[in-house]
């Protein structure tokens, strides 16, 4: 029986001895173990980035109070106040384009401007905030339905956001008619 459990006991430790496989454990603590030690492989990692291309149009948080306009004006809504317009107005955007692609900020309206009526809008100054490069058009432009450059050329860019920011706006309208804008007009800002 001695003889039996001898063999039992020496195939046992045989066996063990084939089937242990030793793993190299890594000490989270110790970050040279990360460097020297396991399984030493490389990933790549390719990321590709949506582009990006938002406008805006910031009021002066003055407008509403004694001007009689709303505070809450926005690019793309009409200017339903009468009687005046809006100063202090900044456009703000953010901008990544495809493979550094240049891009522009055109102006334009939705509708026809009404005959005896005139709208323009200019550049009047550049913010301090965010980075972009500032190539603003100067001068007036006269809107209309055609779109017309208003910032040249750039790159990847933001302003920042709010007033102080990105590029000043001034309006200017010429109505010696009294002509009233048509419901929906609105003065549109895109990138491309």
């Amino acid at each position: 029986m001695m003889v039996k459990q001898f063999i039992f006991i020496t195939s046992m430790f045989l066996l063990g001895a084939y089937s242990i496989q030793a793993q190299e454990t890594l000490n989270a603590n110790d970050p040279n173990s990360f460097i020297f030690g396991g399984d030493q492989k490389s990933n790549s990692l390719s990321v590709d980035i949506l582009p990006i291309a938002i406008v805006d149009i910031e009021p002066d948080p003055g407008i509403g109070g004694g001007g009689g306009l709303p505070g809450s004006m926005e690019a793309g809504l009409p200017a339903s106040a009468g009687g005046g317009v809006p100063e202090g107005l900044w456009m703000n955007f953010t901008h990544r384009a495809l493979n550094y692609q240049p891009a522009r900020i055109y102006v334009s309206t939705n509708q026809p401007v009404p005959a005896g009526m005139t709208i323009q809008v200019e550049i009047i100054s550049t913010g301090t905030g965010g980075n972009f490069p500032k190539n603003p058009r100067y001068g007036k432009i006269t809107l209309g339905q055609a779109e017309q450059v208003i910032v040249y050329d750039f790159a990847n860019g933001y302003t920042g956001d709010g007033v102080n920011n990105g590029y000043e706006l001034s309006y200017t309208i010429d109505n010696p008619g009294g002509v009233s804008l048509p419901d929906g007009f609105e003065i549109l800002y895109r990138i491309q």
